[in-house]
């Protein structure tokens, strides 16, 4: 089916004209919270968006559901087992490894004052 997941900021609604195909009911739920979160992660978290929620309609514009922001954001969202989820690659490098490229601008920077330094010293 497809949804349209409109937003309800100070009373004035922000339609979606493009929609998204969902596969059933109990996606809608999964897909609202999903596009609440990165409305906020993109937006930075402006506290007028707890109060905003969002309404979703079918294609005829009927009400599918409504929810706050604040309750996509807190309510926990259930995990979902994904067995072609990616795992994590493990890393092969050491951890020296990284502390050497986090020196390595402070390392030229003392290179450079160290330069000046002698250079001021023997002219």
């Amino acid at each position: 089916m497809r949804a349209f997941f409109n937003i309800i900021v100070n009373g004035q609604v922000v339609p979606d004209h493009v929609g998204q195909e969902v596969g059933d009911a109990a996606a809608l739920r999964l897909v609202a919270s999903t596009v609440v979160r990165g409305l906020v992660q993109r937006h930075g978290g402006e506290a007028k968006l707890l109060d905003a929620s969002l309404v979703v309609t079918n294609e005829a514009g009927e009400n599918l559901m409504e929810i706050s922001f604040f309750e996509a954001l807190y309510l926990p969202v259930a995990p979902v087992a994904d067995p072609a989820r990616r795992r994590p690659e493990e890393r092969t490098e050491r951890p020296s490894a990284f502390l050497g490229a986090a020196l390595k601008p402070m390392r030229r920077i003392a290179g450079a004052v160290s330069a000046r330094v002698q250079s001021l010293a023997h002219p």
